[in-house]
C-alpha cells in the first residue's frame, strides 16, 4: 500500500513540474531567460504589486513662432524711387504680433515733437488730456539737434527739467523716441545720427532699467509749408538712419511711417490735418494700433 502511495505522489510531482508557469497564462522558459533584466523587472513588479513605470516619450523640441515682418509699404517704396526703402532684414524692426491691448500703450512714455504731441491734444491716451505719457518742450515740440540743456515739461508736476533729469526722476518702464521732423531738412546724416545717439546715451545713463524704443518720423503732405526743404524722401532717408541706430544699440524700431503713407508716397489725405504735417485723430489712432500689434 505504501508503495502505491509513493508512486502516486511521484507522478503528481512530475505533472505539476511539467505545467509550471503556464497555469495563469504566464511566460514559459522559452519566453524569458532566467537571470535576465526582463526577469528581474518581472520579479520586482511581482514583489511590489505595482506595474513598472512606462518609458517617457522624447520631448518635442520647442520652436519659436516665425518672425513675420510688416511690409505694408513695400510696393510704395518700389514705385517711388526717391524714397529710401525700409531694410526689412534688420533685426531691430519689430515684427507683427497679436494685439497686446491698451496696457502695451499705457506702459510707454512718448518723447516726441509736435506730430505725436497731438496724442495729448486729442486725449487719445488712457489718462486723457492731462496725460503724463507725453514728454516734450513747453511749446509742444522740440528739435533733436538742440537738446543739450533743453528743458521739457515734466507732466507729473509741470516743472521744467532736462530730458536726463526727468528720466532719472521718473524712471519710466519704456520710452518711445519719436523725434527728427524738426531739423532733418537742415542737417546731414552725421549731425542727425550724432544727436540721436547722444540722446540715447543720456537716457540710458539716467535710467538704465528703462526700455528704449525708436519710432520712424511720420510722413507729411506737400501742403506742409516747408515742403521742399523737407519731403518724404528726406524723411525716409532719416528713418533709415534711425533704424540703423536701433540695430546698433539693440533697440526695437517701429515703422509707423508705413502705416500712414499712401500710394502717392505722401501721408494719406484722410489721415492728416490741413497743415500737411500733423496726423489727425484717425491717423494717430492708426499709429497706436500699430504699436499694439508690433513688438
Amino acid at each position: 500500500m505504501k508503495k502505491i502511495v509513493s508512486v502516486i505522489l511521484t507522478l503528481a510531482v512530475l505533472l505539476l513540474g511539467a505545467c509550471g508557469g503556464n497555469e495563469s497564462g504566464g511566460k514559459t522558459g522559452a519566453d524569458t531567460v532566467p537571470g535576465s533584466a526582463a526577469d528581474a523587472a518581472l520579479s520586482s513588479e511581482a514583489a511590489s504589486g505595482e506595474a513598472a513605470p512606462a518609458t517617457e516619450p522624447a520631448a518635442e523640441p520647442v520652436t519659436e513662432p516665425p518672425r513675420v515682418i510688416d511690409r505694408t509699404a513695400k510696393e510704395v517704396y518700389e514705385r517711388h524711387e526717391e524714397l529710401t526703402p525700409v531694410n526689412y532684414d534688420s533685426p531691430a524692426l519689430l515684427p507683427i504680433c497679436a494685439d497686446r491691448g491698451q496696457a502695451s500703450v499705457d506702459s510707454l512714455v512718448f518723447l516726441c515733437d509736435s506730430p505725436i504731441y497731438w496724442l495729448k491734444l486729442y486725449g487719445l491716451l488712457s489718462d486723457g488730456y492731462d496725460t503724463a505719457q507725453v514728454w516734450t518742450g513747453p511749446e509742444g515740440t522740440m528739435t533733436l539737434g538742440y537738446l543739450e540743456g533743453f528743458q521739457i515739461v515734466d507732466p507729473t508736476d509741470g516743472a521744467l527739467r532736462t530730458i536726463p533729469e526727468t528720466a532719472a526722476l521718473r524712471k519710466p518702464e519704456r520710452i518711445l523716441i519719436t523725434l527728427g521732423i524738426n531739423g532733418v531738412g537742415l542737417w546731414g546724416e552725421e549731425k542727425f545720427v550724432a544727436s540721436y545717439k547722444t540722446l540715447i546715451d543720456e537716457l540710458q545713463a539716467a535710467s538704465p532699467d528703462t526700455e528704449i524704443l525708436l519710432q520712424s518720423i511720420l510722413p507729411i503732405s506737400p501742403k506742409y509749408r516747408y515742403w521742399g526743404g523737407i519731403t518724404n524722401a528726406t524723411i525716409t532717408a532719416a528713418n533709415s538712419w534711425i533704424l540703423r541706430i536701433a540695430q546698433e544699440y539693440s533697440l526695437g524700431y517701429l515703422d509707423t511711417f508705413s502705416v500712414l503713407v499712401g500710394e502717392d508716397g505722401n501721408i494719406k489725405s484722410e489721415l492728416v490735418q490741413e497743415d500737411g504735417l500733423h496726423p489727425n485723430r484717425d491717423g494717430l489712432t492708426k499709429v497706436l494700433e500699430y504699436i499694439r500689434t508690433h513688438g
